[in-house]
């Protein structure tokens, strides 16, 4: 059996930042990867000669001195190289039926444009932009506070965005645009806590950068880290069981037949997963297994990946968002496959154009619910069946037919494309219904509802994005709050918060 002190289930951002900032921080480290290659929704793929992302496709808050960077520095893996800034005049672009609206970077500049979109909403638009700034200083991990006596006001965490925005504004135009950025972490207008809509939105403004080359390279980065500091990182170690004596996991048994034990385990893979891995659940009580059994999943993910062989007309630097509808009732509303998709959102992973570039590639999303592909759930990755390719068909070409009612010209220049479902997920991530986001991020799991880093277990923990909040800041910062109840979490942020002053020195 091997020992050591922390063992960490998974390789994804949150278990690789909890990895190397133990491992920085002195203890002996190792990090179990069921698949073939480390990083979870870092990974990158190719395609046609292209890289392309399976969930890494934009990050925020990298800035100069924003939490993001600054973290990344802090861990010793930021390079310039990593990272492409995004289109300052239009990092993103929200396309409805009714006209196009330009998200640029800075809060200056995003207020004058939508002032100008929305002039007879000024004083809304305002409110609403101060409102996000000053609820974001309240979250000490996202601003590296370590302030004890930091109290949330009301609208951060029992508000809903909903509840704020329809205080602030009837404009129902007003409205759609403010709650784009639900397609970013899977929960409805109605279900999201304003502040953690805020942190996303904040992150964004501040600081848009695009991955240069795929998360593979990033992921690697932090490897090299690691294992520079002693820690080790195994794929094909799928963990099969977690053997719990009193209330401490004493070995870890993985399907290979390897066993560890350790001081401290942190599990990075999702909750319920988690504890079905455990041998003894005797001391969870019962209200707590059902509310783990009956925890709503967030929306699953339909992705196609494209090649454009002539230079399409939109710009890699800049994210695409094409909305069916401008009602904010109807914008997210449920589709069956096939119908037109609520919401297409599109990037490319290669975010600037050489000039004597070649291939123009692209990623496109819907939501792709698991109820859409649960007749084949039980078949093998690469064996199912020809009625879930032509679904797959089916529901690629609605995507076309949206899009070109946006950019009539860009679904002519595709050359190739190929698609993945939730079943892909499922398959190479393991996430629960194959969902991208985790849990479902309603105000009834944010905040003290959430699931907390602690558990009954008295040496095991949890960090990822159902623990706080999902995509590459969320998971990142869970793992900070994570390592906190093994080294503390006052130093750390105060080293943080040093770094981040420097950086604006």
């Amino acid at each position: 059996m091997t020992q050591t002190e922390v063992l960490i289930i998974g390789s994804g951002i949150s278990a690789l930042t909890s990895g190397l900032l133990l491992a920085q921080k002195g203890k002996k480290v190792i990090l179990l990867e069921q698949y073939v290659k480390p990083g979870g929704y870092m990974h990158s793929f190719e395609r046609f000669g292209e890289t392309f992302d399976t969930g890494a496709h934009y990050v925020g808050a990298m800035g100069p001195g924003q939490p993001f960077r600054t973290l990344l520095e802090y861990l010793n893996v930021y390079e310039d190289d990593l990272f492409s800034p995004l289109n300052p005049e239009a990092f993103d672009l929200l396309s409805f039926p009714s006209g196009k609206i330009a998200i640029p970077q800075g809060y200056a500049n995003v207020i004058s444009e939508w002032c100008a979109v929305f002039p007879q909403d000024k004083d809304a638009v305002r409110k609403y932009f101060a409102m996000v700034e000053r609820v974001c200083v309240h979250f000490p991990t996202y601003n590296y506070n370590d302030a004890s006596d930091n109290t949330f006001p009301p609208e951060a965490l029992e508000l809903s965005l909903k509840s704020v925005v329809e205080g602030l504004t009837s404009n129902r135009r007003l409205q759609a645009a403010i709650y784009a950025y639900c397609n970013l972490h899977g929960v409805f207008p109605e279900d999201v806590a304003f502040g953690f809509h805020a942190i996303v939105t904040d992150s964004l403004i501040r600081g848009p950068y695009g991955l240069e080359g795929g998360g593979d390279r990033l992921t690697q980065k932090f490897i090299s880290e690691i294992e520079k500091l002693g820690g080790k990182v195994l794929t094909r170690h799928q963990v099969a069981k977690l053997e719990v004596n009193g209330r401490q996991v004493s070995k870890v048994t993985c399907a290979n037949g390897a066993e560890f034990s350790a001081d401290w385990i942190i599990s990075t893979i999702h909750p319920k997963a988690t504890f079905r891995l455990l041998s003894d659940q005797t001391m969870f009580p019962p209200v707590f297994k059902d509310r783990i059994k009956n925890i709503k999943e967030s929306v699953g993910i339909f992705g196609m990946y494209a090649v454009c062989k002539e230079k399409p007309p939109t710009d890699p630097a800049t994210n695409y968002y094409f909305f069916r509808s401008d009602d904010p009732a109807d914008m997210f509303a449920g589709t069956n496959p096939g119908e037109a998709p609520p919401v297409i959102f599109m990037s490319s992973p290669k975010r600037k154009w050489a000039p004597d570039e070649k291939n123009f590639p692209m990623s496109l999303h819907i939501a792709g619910p698991y109820e859409w592909f649960t007749p084949w759930e039980k078949e093998r990755w690469g064996r199912r069946p020809a009625a879930y390719k032509d679904l797959k068909t089916k529901i690629s070409e609605s995507i076309w037919t949206e899009v070109a009612k946006h950019e009539p010209d860009l679904p002519a220049k595709i050359a190739q494309s190929q698609t993945s479902s939730v079943l892909t997920h499922l398959h190479f991530n393991g996430s629960e219904e194959g969902s991208s986001y985790g849990l479902y991020h309603s105000i009834q799991n944010t905040g003290a509802r959430a699931l907390g880093p602690r558990t009954k277990v008295l040496n095991l923990l949890l960090a990822g994005q159902s623990c706080l909040f999902p995509g590459l800041l969320g998971a990142a910062t869970s793992a900070l709050r994570t390592c906190g109840h093994i080294v503390g979490i006052k130093p750390i942020l105060q080293e943080l918060k040093a770094m981040g002053a420097r950086a604006h020195e």
